[in-house]
């Protein structure tokens, strides 16, 4: 039954998948390459939010935790509030590396992307929040 449930979930859950495991991996890079943020214009722009090893952990934890809401979610228990939650925290992300490529001399590449990540994790908040709610209103009709 968990592996069932599991494949029915994971491709609508695709981008949350793919977002939260970019996450763990930008942060994982980040505490890896502990000058990164001294020597790329970018990450520079970060520093007005965040030391460097700031962003590295609370990055890499927040893709952890996202990965395991969504093995929460598709495996054991639908659970939908939580990969919002998820979401609303990878789109805090994605919104302050879009930020701070804005605040760059000139547009990269890099700023599309990010914007594009950024309205995928609003996106998927949108779908999560709408199977949150119909949870809930499934609930309440069993309760009745």
């Amino acid at each position: 039954m968990l592996i069932v449930r599991f494949k029915e979930t994971f491709r609508e859950r695709m981008p949350e998948w793919v977002l939260a495991t970019g996450m763990l991996c930008w942060g994982l890079i980040a505490l890896a390459s502990p000058n990164l943020f001294a020597t790329q214009e970018l990450f520079k722009a970060l520093l007005n939010f965040l030391p460097e090893m700031v962003w590295g952990v609370s990055v890499a934890s927040v893709g952890i935790v996202r990965l395991i809401f969504l093995v929460i979610n598709g495996a054991w228990r639908p659970s939908a509030h939580i990969r919002a939650v998820g979401c609303f925290l990878g789109s805090m992300f994605w919104s302050s590396l879009v930020i701070a490529s804005l605040m760059l001399a000139w547009l990269t590449p890099t700023t599309a992307l990010f914007a594009t990540l950024l309205g995928l994790d609003i996106l998927s908040l949108w779908f999560s929040a709408g199977d949150a709610k119909l949870a809930d209103l499934t609930a309440k009709s069993k309760a009745k």
